[in-house]
């Protein structure tokens, strides 16, 4: 069957619908034109704006063709117009097409049977849009989406290379006559790029380099208050380079492959503080093989030795540095440590990191009086000792009242030179009397100590107690009577012997209905001072019956 005709079978329907048979009835094809004739160009035109064109279809005799249908679009340096596409009806076409490739061309209209080719014409850039990076292995790539072809070639972290930037309009185009000004930047925040430079031409060639390995890109950006555009260039594969450093990281620090720090003080390749340790205390401390840019590699399976400035302990000493190398560390000596690493093979040593090693408590002595009166304030004294009984500088103590109505006036306390504090318990008046637990801790060591709050209407107990040195060097005796009656203390040693009495006729201070008062200074009768320990008060009323109560009481005596 000819390609210009075709049979086509049409089913007759009568008038009322019904089917009256097949017939075949030949009709011609739609138009096939020989050719297209375009009519001028005008030249020149520019880069990414519309243009209107006429084409007409022609038959074999050069007439008018009256062809309905499409055809395709190119020009004579590819297919650098659009739309691609365009319909003809009644043998002309009338499309407003965008050239995109600034050059001396034609437009070119075809089928699969005719084509035609317009008049050369020359297309100039358009308006000033864009600054293109261009990476190793690419290439300006002017008229097309992207403006690039190629791919970027991986570069080595901290290696140097050269990239070009054009200045180009919307579509890629290169424009000269200007000398713009640019400066860069990229996602890699280690790259070491130019800050800024200067085009000759529209184009200007520059150096620099990526330190980071992983992908990533440079960035041009024009000079402030320009309308141009920033640019970001095509993702570059950044690959480590060889085995360089020994890079040690302890607690608190984290890895920052690519870091430009050439100072030990400013600890190339990696980030934040060390957290302060503690004596004979286990921790990590993790060695990473790098790059020269800090980026992680392979080790080369060598021995190394983890060292300190001070007696350590180390679990294992060594370790074999291949993807990395993890050391339990233990310091022994208070302050400032510094540590290090050292490649028994090739005696390279990494730079030293400095730790800060603070004892912890393990152990606690606390002194406080066992009685207090209420509403009274008293001394709380702490002394943080660690596992080796060594005190424990400027370290942390808390305090906390978890049972009875008193309170510790300040709850964090700082011991000082010589591992002491001390903190102020305030014995909140309360209705009637009772005994209040204090939590005490610091680091790994935790106690409770309990005070007697004694209300005023108690009717023995002495404030404070124990006393001394420790505190005051007399002790205040506190007693109740329920009526005015002659009343004898009398304080006995830790064996039954008395030391100390005092007696109060009825009637005079100490003697008289309610509360009463004796101050004892730790004296014996002779005016001695008695010796350190436990001391029995007893307190006699009587009446011309007898004796009418007895009560005692407990003191320590501390000097």
């Amino acid at each position: 069957m000819s390609a210009a005709l075709g049979l086509i079978v049409l089913l007759s329907v009568n008038s009322l619908g019904f089917n009256t048979g097949s017939l075949p009835v030949v009709e011609p094809n739609p138009t096939r034109p020989a050719s297209f004739e375009w009519q001028t160009v005008p030249s020149p035109q520019y880069a990414g704006e519309s243009l209107s064109v006429i084409i007409l279809a022609k038959d074999e005799n050069g007439a008018s063709d009256p062809y309905n249908g499409s055809a395709l679009l190119s020009t004579t340096r590819g297919p650098y117009v659009y739309p691609t596409v365009v319909l003809f009806s009644n043998g002309v076409c009338n499309p407003r097409v965008v050239v995109t490739l600034a050059e001396s061309l034609a437009l070119r209209c075809f089928t699969d049977s005719a084509s035609g080719t317009s008049n050369v014409f020359e297309v100039l850039p358009g308006v000033p849009q864009r600054l293109v990076a261009i990476l190793p292995g690419e290439q300006l790539a002017p008229g097309v989406p992207g403006g690039r072809s190629g791919l970027a070639n991986s570069q080595v972290a901290g290696d140097t290379f050269s990239f070009d930037v054009y200045l180009t309009d919307d579509w890629f185009n290169r424009i000269g006559l200007r000398d713009d000004s640019v400066y860069f930047g990229s996602d890699d925040r280690f790259a070491r790029l130019p800050t800024g430079g200067q085009l000759s031409n529209g184009t200007g060639s520059f150096i620099g380099s990526l330190r980071t390995a992983g992908l990533h890109r440079v960035i041009t950006v024009p000079a402030l208050g320009s309308s141009l555009r920033n640019d970001t260039s095509s993702a570059v594969h950044v690959a480590p380079g060889p085995f360089k450093e020994m890079l040690l990281v302890a607690p608190g620090e984290t890895l920052m492959p690519g870091d430009t720090a050439l100072n030990e003080p400013e600890t190339p390749g990696k980030s934040g503080t060390p957290t302060p340790q503690y004596l004979r205390m286990p921790f990590p401390i993790v060695v990473y093989p790098c790059d020269r840019c800090w980026n992680r590699v392979t080790g080369p399976g060598d021995t190394v030795v983890l060292k300190s400035d001070k007696p350590d302990s180390c679990s294992p000493p060594v370790a074999v540095l291949s993807d990395s190398a993890l050391f339990s560390f233990q310091l022994n000596q208070p302050g400032d440590n510094s540590v290090w690493v050292r490649d028994s093979l090739t005696k390279a040593e990494s730079y030293i990191t400095h730790l800060n090693v603070r004892a912890r408590g393990a152990l606690l002595e606390v002194t406080a009086p066992d009685t207090v009166r209420s509403g009274e304030t008293t001394l709380v004294l702490i002394h943080v000792l660690d596992a080796n009984g060594v005190p424990v500088v400027a370290t942390l103590v808390q305090t906390l009242v978890t049972k009875g109505s008193g309170r510790m006036l300040v709850p964090a306390l700082l011991t000082d030179t010589l591992g002491f504090t001390s903190g102020h318990f305030l014995c909140t008046p309360s209705p009637a009397s009772e005994r209040d637990s204090i939590r005490v801790s610091s680091g790994d060591a935790d106690t409770v100590i309990s005070i007697y709050v004694s209300h005023l209407s108690d009717s023995l107990f002495a404030f404070p107690n124990p006393f001394g040195s420790i505190n005051r060097d007399r002790t205040l005796i506190s007693y109740y009577l329920q009526r005015s009656s002659p009343v004898t203390i009398t304080i006995y040693d830790p064996f039954g012997n008395e030391v100390w009495s005092r007696h109060f006729r009825q009637g005079e201070p100490g003697a008289n209905f309610g509360d009463n008062v004796a101050y004892w200074d730790g004296t014996n009768s002779r005016g001695h001072r008695v010796a350190s320990g436990i001391y029995l008060v007893q307190l006699l009323g009587s009446l011309h019956t007898g004796i009418e109560y007895r009560q005692t009481y407990r003191i320590g005596v501390v000097w």
